[in-house]
């Protein structure tokens, strides 16, 4: 019994699980929830939330199913069936701040911004698939802000570009005997513009900062929260 399905992915280790124990097991008080030890999975792990104020039969409906998919590289092929519009309505997208932004980057394009089947399906649809992308364990020392991580992941993707660019080219060049049915990413400008990714590419990010420590702010964590449970966006990109 549950409204909406909402996917979360992203590398491994960068905060999916523990953000998905937050979702489903914080409470309205503050300092209510302890962030707990996780280790890398190869299965899929299944939670469901609700909107804190209401528990009743009233409310059964505005229940969310949250599946927080493994970022095992070996796992990334089958993530494809949970992308479409008919398994998701939106996404989360856990990049960690501490870390580099490099495998997250090489996911979020090779299976969602230059995959074939998945932009079709949206467009389609007539839809955007909108991503929240949350840059986690913001308290850890050493960690960047949204800001930062949003420019180096333009950066990689950037760089992930241009090798399909070059490979393109050469294949051309070959009479096109290694032609790919990947879909391209195409760019106005000198670099990838993420806030808007053209309109042959049916999918709209966005940007928040959260950690999980007792010491960290939980606005963002509840700005999560509010996207998923409603598709609420942060007032900031």
């Amino acid at each position: 019994p549950y409204q909406e399905t909402v996917l979360s992915c992203g590398a491994s280790n960068s905060g999916k699980t523990a953000l998905l124990q937050y979702l489903c097991n914080s409470g309205e008080k503050e300092n209510a929830w302890d962030p707990p030890m996780t280790v890398t999975s190869l299965v899929a792990n299944v939670g469901y939330i609700s909107p804190w104020e209401g528990a009743g039969d009233d409310e059964q409906n505005n229940t969310i199913r949250v599946i927080d998919y493994p970022g095992h590289p070996s796992l990334s092929s089958k993530l494809t069936t949970l992308l479409l519009p008919s398994a998701t309505s939106r996404l989360v997208f856990t990049l960690d701040a501490a870390q580099s932004v490099t495998a997250g980057a090489a996911l979020l394009y090779r299976s969602i911004l230059t995959h074939s089947q998945v932009r079709q399906s949206w467009t389609k649809e007539g839809k955007s698939l909108v991503i929240l992308v949350v840059c986690t364990k913001n308290d850890v020392k050493g960690a960047k802000n949204y800001k930062r991580m949003k420019i180096q992941l333009r950066n990689e993707l950037d760089k992930l570009r241009k090798v399909d660019l070059a490979i393109s080219e050469s294949a051309d060049g070959d009479g096109g005997a290694n032609g790919s049915s990947k879909a391209t990413l195409k760019v106005k400008g000198k670099a990838i513009d993420l806030d808007n990714l053209g309109s042959d590419v049916p999918v709209s990010l966005h940007f928040v900062e959260a950690g999980f420590g007792m010491t960290a702010g939980k606005g963002g964590l509840e700005a999560v929260r509010e996207f998923v449970l409603n598709g609420a966006l942060p007032s900031v990109k």
